[in-house]
């Protein structure tokens, strides 16, 4: 019953994705974001530089550089904003504090997946040829939103069992869940299947299949194998 309330909600659109500018956020520092993803949108290619992109919204490079440090972070903006609008809109919901671990971060990947529609364009663009070996810098500030919500969700889960405590190691459990997530993304920019279903499968059987590790010895040899490959994903990975 709850897996089917996770899955509409799925279906639903949320303001997470929307471009209008949100509370606390200036006009100047929007209409940049505005721009930049728009110029991705439609050429495949970010400005060629501050200038190009302050000429075509007739503003001042000292404005730009009041809200941004260089153009690339302001793609990096973007996408550590979009996660954390998702996660705001699924944990602000009056179910979220009934939910166990597993099904909070269930709902999370079917609300991901759901918001992931109304970018899959973009998505494709920026990500579909990058493996788990990569680690976009793009995706800095994401990661690190995304970790900080899995902490709270690990720590939800050794509160009631559903995770084992195992002391330092489970400080690895946070890039575990990053790089699921990582894989869920990777599954669905090739999911060609009707309404996406087979992604909804790929979450529901790998979230179960993670959450069994995690409560089992199994996954101390998945993590002493994570923190072997981390360095050299980071090392080779940068693209």
């Amino acid at each position: 019953m709850i897996l089917d309330r996770m899955k509409t909600s799925k279906k639903a659109k949320t303001a997470t994705t929307k471009s209008k500018a949100s509370s606390g956020v200036s006009k100047v520092r929007q209409s940049i974001l505005d721009a930049y993803i728009a110029q991705l949108q439609k050429t495949g290619k970010a400005h060629v530089s501050v200038h190009s992109l302050c000429l075509d919204l007739k503003i001042r490079e000292k404005e730009f550089y009041g809200e941004f440090p260089s153009l690339s972070a302001v793609e990096k903006h973007f996408w550590k904003e979009w996660i954390e609008r998702i996660i705001d809109a699924v944990s602000s919901g009056k179910e979220w504090g009934a939910f166990s671990a597993k099904e909070q971060y269930l709902a999370f990947l079917f609300a991901f997946a759901g918001e992931a529609l109304e970018h899959r364009s973009l998505l494709e663009q920026r990500f579909a040829k990058l493996t788990l070996l990569c680690s976009p810098d793009t995706l800095d500030g994401l990661k690190s939103s995304f970790k900080d919500f899995a902490v709270g969700i690990i720590a939800r889960g050794m509160e009631s069992g559903e995770i084992a405590h195992r002391g330092p190691l489970g400080n690895v459990y946070p890039e575990v869940l990053y790089i699921h997530w990582r894989s869920v993304l990777e599954y669905f920019l090739k999911d060609e299947s009707t309404r996406f279903e087979r992604t909804d499968a790929f979450i529901e059987k790998t979230v179960e299949l993670a959450f069994d590790l995690l409560r089992t010895q199994a996954v101390d040899s998945a993590a002493d194998l994570i923190r072997f490959l981390l360095p050299q994903i980071t090392r080779f990975g940068k693209h």
